[in-house]
C-alpha cells in the first residue's frame, strides 16, 4: 500500500509539473494546497490568490502621467472585441497553424533527441524543468484588414507541448499569440483557454510523424476564434507583469528555435540591446489598470541593455529554480552582473518606495515618453536622447548640433546661451564623474565599442568644432 501511495504521489507531482492548477480536479487541488486553491464560485482549481499566475489588483497600478493615444478603454472580455480593439494598431490577428512553426529542438549532450526526456535531463530545459519534444514557435509579419502588409508589426505564436502522452490522456496543450507594433509599442496578448481549465484547443491539434505539434486553429472572424483564444481579462492576468522588458520572453530553451532563412536570428524577436527606451504598452492595459512599470536604478548595468522583468526573474526563473537568471544573463558573460542583479532584486522585494535610489519606470509608447516616477529630471542632465544613459551617443548629438549651428536648451549644459565645445566637455565630465564614483551610466557594449576608430572620429569632430 505504501508503495502504491508513493507511485501515486510521484504521478501527481509530474502531473502538476506538466500542467497548471487549472488542470487539476478537486482532490488534486487540495493535495497541492501549497500552490493551488479551489474556487467554489467557478468550481475550478486556481493558483493561490486568483485565476492567473500574475494577478494584479488596482492597488498595484502605477499611475503614468501620459496614456498612449489617450487609450483608456479597458480590455474587453470577448476575444473578437479585443481583436477589434487591437486592429487599429496591429492589423488582423494571423491564423495559427502550428505546423508552420519552427520546432524548438531538445538537446542532450549537444545531440538533438526526438523523444520526451525526464525533467532536468536535457541541455536546456524550459522554465518548468521539462524536456518535452513538440513545441513550435513562429514569427509572422502583420497585415491590415485589406491584406496589405504592415512591416512594423510582428506577430509571434507559440504552440507549447506538455508531452504527447499527457496530450493523449487529457488534451493538455497551450497556444498563445502576441502582436507587437515596433513603431509605437502597441501590444496585444491572446491567451490559451487552458489557463482557465479549458482544453478546447486540443480538438484542433495533433502530433505529426516527427512528434511535433501540428494543426490549424480557427481564424479571426469565426465563432470558434472566441473559444480557442481569450483576452487577458478572462483570467484576470496582467501579461506585462512577466513580459515587462518587452513583449517577448527569452531563455536558452526557446532561443534554440532559429529562423530557417537566417539561423543567426532566434524566431522570437530579440530587442535585448539598447532596449531601455523601446516603445511598449498593452492595448487596453491602462484602462484595465494593468501596470507595465519596471524597476529602475540609475547606473545599474543590467539595465544598460533593457528594462527589468523582476516578477518573471524572481517568481518564475529563480523562483522555480529550473532556469536561473545568472546562468544565462548577460549573454556575453553569464553571471558577471550578479551584484547588479541582486540590487534589482532587493529593490523589487522591498519596493522602490522603501529603497533609496530606486524608482518605477513607465516605458515609452505611442505619443508618450518614458517616465521615471519620482526621479528629478536634473539628475539625468546630459541625457539628450532620453535613453536614461549618459554616453558617447549624447556627445555625438551635441557635436551635430554645433556642426549644424542648431540650439537645444537641453544641450546647453553650462547655460550660456550657446552650444559649443564647452557643453561637450560638460557631458564628458559627467561620464567621468560617474565612472569615478562607480555609478556607471555607460552601457558596457557602448563603452567597449569606443575603439581606436571611434575615438579617432570623435577627435576629428572635436577639432572641427574647436575651429
Amino acid at each position: 500500500m505504501k508503495f502504491f501511495l508513493k507511485i501515486f504521489s510521484v504521478f501527481l507531482f509530474f502531473n502538476l509539473i506538466y500542467s497548471e492548477c487549472s488542470d487539476l480536479d478537486y482532490d488534486q487541488c487540495i493535495y497541492w494546497s501549497n500552490y493551488c486553491e479551489w474556487n467554489d464560485e467557478t468550481e475550478q482549481c486556481q493558483n493561490i490568490g486568483g485565476g492567473g499566475d500574475d494577478d494584479y489588483d488596482n492597488d498595484n497600478f502605477i499611475e503614468p502621467s501620459c496614456i498612449p493615444f489617450n487609450q483608456i478603454e479597458s480590455i474587453p472580455y470577448n476575444t473578437t472585441d479585443y481583436a477589434n480593439m487591437c486592429m487599429e494598431y496591429l492589423g488582423v490577428p494571423p491564423t495559427v497553424d502550428c505546423g508552420e512553426g519552427v520546432h524548438i529542438p531538445i538537446y542532450v549532450n549537444g545531440e538533438e533527441v526526438y523523444e520526451d526526456q525526464f525533467p532536468g535531463v536535457c541541455d536546456d530545459q524550459d522554465f518548468k524543468g521539462t524536456c518535452n519534444v513538440g513545441s513550435r514557435v513562429a514569427r509572422i509579419e502583420g497585415v491590415d484588414i485589406n491584406g496589405d502588409p504592415l512591416p512594423e508589426v510582428v506577430w509571434v505564436f507559440f504552440c507549447r507541448s506538455a508531452g504527447q502522452d499527457l496530450f493523449n490522456q487529457t488534451g493538455t496543450v497551450s497556444v498563445q499569440m502576441i502582436g507587437y507594433n515596433t513603431e509605437n509599442g502597441a501590444t496585444c496578448f491572446f491567451e490559451s483557454p487552458d489557463a482557465i481549465g479549458d482544453n478546447i484547443q486540443s480538438e484542433y491539434l495533433f502530433y505529426d510523424e516527427n512528434g511535433f505539434l501540428d494543426g490549424e486553429l480557427p481564424s479571426y472572424g469565426s465563432l470558434e476564434f472566441d473559444q480557442v483564444f481569450h483576452s487577458p481579462i478572462v483570467s484576470n492576468t496582467n501579461c506585462m507583469s512577466c513580459h515587462t522588458s518587452d513583449p517577448f520572453i527569452h531563455d536558452p530553451w526557446i532561443d534554440n528555435a532559429k529562423l530557417p532563412n537566417d539561423p543567426s536570428q532566434t524566431v522570437i524577436p530579440k530587442y535585448e540591446y539598447d532596449a531601455n527606451n523601446l516603445p511598449y504598452f498593452a492595448v487596453g492595459g491602462y484602462g484595465s489598470q494593468f501596470s507595465n512599470a519596471s524597476i529602475y536604478i540609475q547606473g545599474n548595468n543590467c539595465l544598460s541593455c533593457h528594462r527589468s522583468s523582476m516578477e518573471l526573474a524572481t517568481s518564475v526563473f529563480d523562483g522555480l529554480g529550473n532556469v536561473l537568471v545568472n546562468d544565462f544573463m548577460p549573454p556575453y558573460n553569464p553571471g558577471s552582473l550578479s551584484e547588479d542583479y541582486n540590487q534589482l532584486i532587493d529593490c523589487y522585494t522591498n519596493g522602490p518606495e522603501n529603497t533609496e535610489g530606486c524608482h518605477w519606470m513607465i516605458p515609452s509608447g505611442g505619443d508618450c515618453e518614458s517616465e521615471i516616477i519620482g526621479l528629478e529630471s536634473e539628475e539625468l542632465s546630459g541625457d539628450l536622447n532620453d535613453d536614461f544613459i549618459i554616453n558617447v551617443q549624447d556627445i555625438i548629438i551635441i557635436i551635430n548640433l554645433v556642426l549644424n549651428n542648431d540650439y537645444n536648451i537641453n544641450a546647453d549644459l553650462n547655460v550660456d546661451g550657446i552650444i559649443n565645445i564647452l557643453d561637450i566637455l560638460e557631458v564628458v565630465n559627467l561620464i567621468l564623474e560617474n565612472l569615478l564614483r562607480d555609478d556607471i551610466l555607460i552601457s558596457p557594449h557602448n563603452f567597449n565599442s569606443l575603439d581606436k576608430s571611434t575615438l579617432k572620429t570623435l577627435k576629428e569632430w572635436v577639432r572641427k568644432v574647436d575651429k
